[in-house]
């Protein structure tokens, strides 16, 4: 995102700040409510190291992939929305517009946090913006349509191997691209890219796959990543099979999943 420092009195900037670990349509309609609102546009995401299964990419790949997808737009990372608004307010806006939708992760909304720190400095953020406006936008996760898709469902995709599916997420300017993501997050996920059947028909183990394997993967793949974990999996079970330690690898993921 270019920093300028805006010299006109009391201009306005609108924005959001979300996780976009993959962007989607779905967030194409959050870009496109922004650009309606006052002033400037701004997209913030939260910068934060990857850590599956919520967060496969890294902040950089997020970003780019993010700029791929959506245009006429500003683009930035920041930690947490509180930096997002003292960046914005640094720049010279005076009034904010914050767009958000519900999310029952949270315990209260961000706007609410926007607005007690205002005028309260603080190590990380310092603003005093004169207005702050919210926008509420509804949100239906179980739409077929483009206002319930999520990066959690391009992530299932994913996890299934659907690169159909996971192209239907994808907005129009990223499609060129949608490919080469799908196969970078099967990668980070340890999704094996070989359609459903091959392993039944060659190298199927089928109950043979020790016990083990998966409570030792759900246990390191969250802090050390599919990569690292499928080669701490090989040293621990010298003994265990390529296709098992896939298999070990996605079966972990889907617990993990579920247990949210």
């Amino acid at each position: 995102m270019k920093i300028y420092e805006v010299t006109e009195k009391n201009k306005t900037a609108s924005f959001a700040l979300g996780r976009l670990n993959p962007a989607t349509i779905g967030h194409e309609l959050l870009v496109n409510a922004i650009k309606k609102e006052q002033g400037d546009s701004f997209l913030f995401l939260t910068d934060r190291a990857p850590k599956l299964p919520k967060d496969p990419l890294t902040s950089q790949d997020k970003l780019d992939w993010a700029r791929k997808s959506f245009n006429g737009i500003s683009i930035g990372l920041a930690k947490t929305v509180l930096v997002a608004a003292d960046r914005l307010y640094k720049m010279g806006y005076k009034d904010v517009v914050y767009l958000e939708g519900d999310d029952p992760e949270k315990p209260f909304p961000l706007s609410k946090l926007i607005k007690d720190y205002n005028g309260i400095a603080k190590e990380l953020h310092d603003y005093n913006f004169n207005s702050i406006q919210v926008v509420q936008l509804p949100r239906d996760a179980s739409a077929a349509d483009a206002t319930g898709m999520s990066g959690t469902k391009m992530r299932e995709f994913v996890a299934n191997n659907n690169l159909e599916g996971f192209k239907q997420g994808v907005t129009q300017s990223a499609q060129p691209y949608a490919e080469d993501m799908f196969k970078k997050l099967q990668g980070i996920m340890g999704v094996d890219s070989v359609e459903e059947g091959v392993f039944d028909i060659f190298n199927f183990s089928g109950n043979e796959m020790k016990e083990e394997y998966i409570p030792f993967v759900v246990k390191n793949i969250r802090r050390y990543g599919s990569q690292r974990t499928k080669a701490m999996l090989v040293k621990k079970f010298p003994d265990i099979k390529p296709v098992d330690v896939n298999r070990a690898i996605k079966q972990a993921l889907e617990i993990i999943h579920k247990r949210g």
